[in-house]
């Protein structure tokens, strides 16, 4: 009798495991943002940049107004992610009108955004920002939030004297990363501990993907089960335009891999499987 109720506790408990799992989404909101969610609670990854940066696409002002006011969708948002400072990734006042909208939210970001969001407003005390303090190639869990949660500080590139950190979170079941303005080596990456992650969905930058060489480094240096392309700009940028164009390099980095999700549109979602 005893051996029957333990089965049937285990079979209930796996259930509802892949129950979860199927219920919990990935959505694009613009560029680089997404908005994770396991339908009761969300976090925006380097969502809220309202107007962003030239060049760069950005959400509808209808969408914008939902995030920053944590209304529809964005009621049930938990945690803010935000990357790096640039401003294609965060704006201090349109994270700070979330903030204030859900007094449930925490946000998490590198020091140099913290600056930001104080001159944008926020006491230079203010509890729910939290703003770990990551040498390059370090990383952190961060304990008590509404999901498990480990940021790792991975370079934005040599020289550019920015830090940039990603986020590994466990929603419904899956590792969800999101690695911010990766711009690292294959011994960087290891450096960072990146590579010992079995990730199930990885939004990872187009340039890690659109040329062969590394897209063959990402393979056989990250555990990713699907890759989310992201960060492409708009056509009439200068920076596409140098390579060939957006829809050039669209299509080499949505044929990079077999393991490739496109997932660019505004609010399309994918559920977690």
């Amino acid at each position: 009798m005893q051996r029957a109720l333990i089965a049937f506790l285990i079979i209930l408990a796996a259930l509802q495991t892949n129950s979860q799992a199927q219920q919990a989404e990935i959505c694009h909101i613009a560029s680089s943002g997404f908005y994770v969610s396991d339908r009761q609670k969300g976090v925006l990854i380097d969502a809220l940049f309202a107007d962003g940066m030239d060049g760069d696409p950005v959400a509808s002002d209808a969408l914008n107004k939902q995030m920053e006011g944590a209304s529809g969708k964005f009621s049930n948002v938990r945690l803010i992610h935000a990357s790096h400072m640039h401003e294609d990734h965060m704006k201090a006042k349109a994270i700070l009108r979330h903030l204030r909208a859900n007094e449930a939210a925490i946000a998490l970001m590198p020091k140099q955004a913290r600056t930001l969001m104080v001159a944008a407003g926020m006491a230079p005390n203010e509890k729910s920002v939290i703003s770990p303090n990551l040498a390059q190639g370090e990383k952190q869990v961060i304990d008590g939030l509404s999901f498990p949660v480990t940021l790792y500080a991975i370079t934005h590139g040599e020289g550019t004297g920015v830090d940039n950190m990603a986020i590994a979170i466990n929603v419904g079941g899956k590792t969800i990363m999101h690695v911010g303005d990766m711009y690292a080596s294959r011994e960087e990456i290891i450096e960072a501990g990146l590579d010992k992650i079995e990730i199930d969905y990885l939004m990872l930058p187009f340039w890690y993907l659109y040329r062969s060489e590394r897209a063959s480094m990402i393979k056989e240096t990250l555990n990713a089960k699907h890759i989310i392309p992201m960060h492409f700009a708009l056509e009439s940028s200068e920076w596409m335009q140098s390579m060939g164009g957006l829809e050039q390099v669209r299509n080499a980095s949505y044929n990079a891999l077999d393991n490739i999700i496109k997932l660019d549109q505004e609010m399309k979602c994918i559920a977690l499987n």
